[in-house]
Parts: structure tokens; sequence; C-alpha cells
């Protein structure tokens, strides 16, 4: 089992933001993880990711329990994250960027760095190469010199992925890759995730929009208030009355509240 995350919680206060969720990601699987706002999604990425530790339950990185250990850690066990807000450093290429995320596998530390030792420059130029196969994975090796920051929304994500590409990772988290963008970008963004896939690449999508997400995984986990409250088949959850009663019960505020 390359994930397996068994009866997370999360509080705040009193509220229960995540209540005793299970899923698990096997190996060139993508898994979808949906449901409405306030559903708990961002809440449980961020407890797998190890950027919030759990009130309860555990995680595991190939069989190994991480319920513990910091992000950097996890990342060294292959865990790579592309966050939903835009993360990128300004004034860095996006080349640059990439590059940041080989140092999730680098051996070498600060000393080596400064004192430029031979066994550090073979390590910067295996991460120039790597950054370079990510860019031309997600179709932006043309923009590898142009300034990360002045780029559309849609290409900085897709910047995002290649640097946790960098990275060599195992499982690839992605926290709602679709939200703000346009059609066109959304298009582009799923013709990337399906690529990946069928690269072998494991993928956990965290994302709100059912669409986006039916189109791409294999198996999802639908979230409401905290809880999961239906698993399977894209066809099985689009059924599924407790999914459609979430969604739709979601609209019926919308308007209530206008």
């Amino acid at each position: 089992m390359l994930l397996e995350a068994q009866g997370l919680t999360r509080r705040f206060g009193g509220v229960v933001a995540v209540d005793q969720v299970s899923i698990r990601v096997t190996e060139g699987e993508l898994v979808g993880v949906i449901g409405p706002n306030g559903a708990g999604k961002s809440t449980l990425f961020h407890l797998i990711t190890g950027h919030l530790r759990p009130d309860a339950g555990s995680v595991a990185l190939r069989e190994q329990n991480v319920t513990g250990l910091p992000p950097d850690r996890r990342a060294r066990l292959g865990l790579a994250i592309a966050f939903q807000a835009v993360r990128l450093f300004r004034g860095m290429t996006v080349l640059e960027n990439v590059m940041v995320g080989g140092h999730a596998w680098t051996q070498h530390g600060f000393v080596a760095a400064f004192l430029r030792l031979p066994n550090h420059r073979t390590e910067e130029a295996a991460i120039h190469a790597e950054a370079v196969r990510a860019l031309e994975l997600v179709g932006l090796e043309k923009e590898a010199d142009a300034a990360a920051e002045s780029l559309p929304l849609g290409t900085q994500r897709a910047v995002q992925v290649a640097r946790a590409l960098c990275g060599r990772p195992r499982l690839l988290l992605l926290d709602e890759p679709a939200s703000g963008l346009r059609a066109a970008e959304r298009e582009r963004l799923a013709h990337l995730l399906e690529r990946l896939r069928s690269e072998g690449l494991s993928m956990l999508l965290v994302e709100h929009d059912v669409a986006f997400v039916t189109r791409l995984a294999g198996r999802i986990t639908v979230m409401d208030r905290g809880k999961v409250i239906a698993e399977g088949t894209p066809a099985e959850v689009r059924r599924d009355p407790a999914v459609i009663g979430a969604y739709l019960g979601q609209e019926r505020r919308r308007v209530v509240r206008a």
C-alpha cells in the first residue's frame, strides 16, 4: 500500500473538521476526494501532508508510520505536494523554481554547497536535468527562462506540478488544482493529470469540482461535514443519494442566502 490513512480525526475547538476518515492509495492509482465547501477536504489534505497533526488516527507511507513526521521527512519518502494557493519564488525563473523540488532527494548539505565541492556540483547537475525533464513532462520547456510570477495562474499551477515531479515522488497530492482556472486552463490541467496517470504516477486529488474529479479518478471518496459519506467508482458516487443530497443541499443554502 502506497498511502494508508486510518481513522483520522482533527478538531478545532468544538468543531470536528475531520471525523474518523480513512483513505488509501495503491501504486499507479489516481484517487479523488470530493465534497461541498466545508466538507473537511483541505484539513484531510494537511493531515496527510504533515502540516497538521491529527487528534486521532494514523498515516502510513509505503507501510511506514509517518503520523509524527514533519512534511520534509515525508517528502523524502516520496510524498510531493501541489497546493491550492500557488507558492512560487518571486524573482526566480520557472526552471529555478522547479529545481527547488529536487532538494527532496539531495544528500549534501550547506557546507558542500558553500564550498562548491565536486559532489555538490554533481548533485546540482542531476537536479537541473531532473527539472528539465519535469518541465518537458508538463509541456513548459519553452518557459524555462521566464519569470515564474509573470505566468497565468493555470501555467503557474503546472509549474508547481513540475516542481513536485522534480522531487521524484511516489505519490503526488493535489489540493483543489482546478480552483479559479478558466475552462481552457482546466482542460490543459486535466490532460496533464491524465498524462501523469498514464505514466504510472500515483495521485490523490482533493477537489470541489465533481465533474473534474470523476473524469480523472478511478476511485472516489466523498466527504461532507468532516465524514466520509460515500466511496466507489465515479459512476457509483454520482448516483449515490447521500452525495446528491450533500451537493443539492449546498445549492439550496446558497439560494436561501441570496
